[in-house]
């Protein structure tokens, strides 16, 4: 054995040199000059643009706003002078239509005259009345049904009576054009006896809490005071006038009135019906 060592060493530190060196007693030989390889043209620049962020929220949530000034939903029980009871009958103008808010002392106000008048929902506004009988300075706005909750949708369904063929009006009423009833309803909320005229015109977009005018006693009215009336009836009424009880009052400002107040296509309802379906 020991005279095959000195071969098993050499075989062994043959194996175990790196690669690129020469073992042998031969001069080793110069390695061939690298080729410099050119670097490749840079890659353009790409912009990426980011995606706009989807809203977590694609439809925008019922709200419902109160109509005065330094009132929430919660205090306007406190001010609820004129409630709204029993309904009018179709054809009649008896009654009270809608319901009243008022005060003569709150806090250190001495007067609800002159305080800002709010939209309750959002929509559009469909009228903008002046100093007429009843209603005085006023302005209507509509909201779609389907706007609302599908929960307060039933409730003004539910209450919503068909509509009759001869309201047999117990008022002088012209005949006037009825509105089609395509199924489409929508929600108008109208507020009376403001102090002057709104600043609305027809069409103009309406956000809920958005400022309408302020409180008066024009019209119809013994005393400062908010008129809300709220109706279902078909959408995309076409109101440009409206009053009644006067001799100067035109067939269109008459024809309007009846077909508002006692026709049975705008059907009245109270609006807490509204207040009450948000927390």
């Amino acid at each position: 054995m020991r005279k095959y060592l000195p071969l098993v060493l050499a075989f062994l530190l043959c194996a175990c040199q790196p690669q690129g060196l020469v073992s042998t007693a031969t001069p080793a030989q110069p390695l061939p000059t690298a080729t410099t390889t050119p670097s490749p043209p840079p890659l353009p620049t790409v912009t990426l643009t980011p995606l706009p962020t989807r809203s977590s929220t694609p439809y925008p949530t019922f709200e419902v706003c109160s109509p005065l000034e330094d009132e929430t939903l919660q205090s306007l029980p406190l001010i609820l002078t004129n409630p709204l009871v029993i309904p009018p009958s179709f054809g009649q103008d008896t009654g009270h239509h809608g319901v009243d808010f008022a005060y003569y002392q709150r806090g250190d106000r001495m007067s609800i005259e002159g305080i800002e008048i709010y939209a309750i929902m959002a929509g559009k506004t469909v009228l903008t009345l002046d100093d007429d009988i009843p209603y005085g300075y006023a302005v209507i706005i509509e909201t779609p049904l389907s706007d609302l909750p599908e929960a307060v949708q039933q409730v003004l369904l539910t209450g919503y009576l068909p509509v009759p063929k001869d309201p047999n009006y117990r008022l002088s009423c012209p005949e006037v054009p009825v509105p089609a009833l395509t199924g489409e309803l929508s929600v108008y909320h109208l507020y009376a006896h403001m102090e002057a005229r709104s600043a609305l015109n027809r069409g103009d977009p309406i956000a809920c809490g958005d400022k309408l005018g302020t409180v008066g006693n024009t019209g119809y009215s013994s005393n400062p005071h908010l008129h809300l009336e709220t109706r279902l009836g078909p959408s995309g009424a076409d109101f440009k006038t409206m009053a009644h009880y006067e001799s100067t009052n035109t067939t269109e400002q008459i024809g309007n009135y009846c077909l508002w107040r006692m026709s049975g296509y705008y059907q009245l309802f109270d609006p807490f019906i509204l207040f009450d379906s948000v927390d």
